[in-house]
């Protein structure tokens, strides 16, 4: 049975891990390991996770399967407190298709009540996660490209509204 929780400090290697593996899945076709170990080794470290666990004004959930992690999201408001931001998304590649995104981002939602709408980036590459969101109400609003120590990632960003 799949459970969802706020993620604790002691999970932050588990969760590192599962970052790296969905990483490696999605995009190897598409990236170099050596641009996938920068991604994941900036955007993923430890320091990096343990803050956003620990910081009470975000979400960050993590799905388990009874012990082991399958799934995290993490989240924080914008735009004057009424606009969700969903930062990751992600589910390991043996779980999807299962639900866990979905209960994933409305667990999220329900994190935050008073906010009226959700944005996210997806990169444009990860067309499996683009059809993802579009099932789940999101809408393109925009571009956006992310650089990392050289790497380069275009993006598509999405909204929907949950009022």
């Amino acid at each position: 049975m799949i459970t969802i929780h706020r993620a604790k400090v002691e999970e932050v290697l588990e969760v590192k891990k599962l970052l790296f593996e969905t990483w490696t899945s999605a995009y190897s076709e598409y990236y170099s390991p050596e641009a996938i170990e920068i991604v994941t080794t900036e955007w993923h470290s430890p320091e990096l996770l343990t803050k956003q666990i620990k910081n009470p004004s975000w979400f960050f959930g993590v799905a388990k399967d009874g012990n082991k992690i399958v799934g995290m999201c993490n989240a924080s408001l914008t735009h004057k407190g009424v606009v969700i931001n969903i930062q990751r998304l992600h589910v390991h590649p043996k779980y999807q298709r299962q639900g866990i995104g979905s209960l994933l981002i409305n667990t999220a939602i329900k994190a935050f009540p008073k906010a009226i709408k959700v944005n996210l980036e997806v990169e444009k590459q990860n067309h499996r996660a683009y059809v993802f969101y579009q099932k789940q109400g999101f809408k393109d609003v925009g571009k956006k490209v992310f650089e990392i120590k050289g790497v380069s990632m275009p993006s598509i960003v999405m909204e929907k509204t949950i009022l």
